[in-house]
């Protein structure tokens, strides 16, 4: 039993010890609208940030309602980053995953790590 034990906790610290790369899959972008479907602040959920959403627009500016301060701004992206400017706080993220429905950023943010799981709201046809 402690064998298996043993065996396990090592596969496990293994895989989380794994690559850091950033997934970002080939034809995704950030332009449009997004939502958080949950954020975590140095590892563990919080819920402060309920509500967020960033709208970033093709032509570079951005919309978003981080803190409950709504602010219009600017956005630029750069492979694996997001750095804002023009809003109450200007914050750069690194992009971890990226798909056409999904998006998970990482930031620091007043010297806490926030990840933030973002997710481009399902639009009905029939609206």
């Amino acid at each position: 039993m402690r064998f298996f034990l043993s065996l396990s906790l090592s596969v496990l610290i293994f895989f989380a010890c794994g690559d850091d790369t950033n997934e970002i899959a080939e034809a995704a972008t950030v332009e449009g609208h997004w939502e958080l479907a949950r954020a975590t602040r140095n590892n563990v959920e919080t819920g402060t940030l309920e509500g967020l959403t960033f709208d970033f627009n093709a032509d570079g500016s951005l919309y978003t309602n981080m803190m409950n301060n709504e602010a219009i701004g600017s956005y630029e992206w750069n492979e694996d980053e997001i750095i804002t400017t023009g809003v109450k706080i200007p914050v750069t993220y690194t992009v971890r995953t990226l798909t056409d429905s999904t998006m998970v950023l990482r930031s620091k943010i007043q010297g806490y790590q926030f990840d933030f799981e973002m997710v481009r709201p399902y639009e009905d046809d029939a609206h």
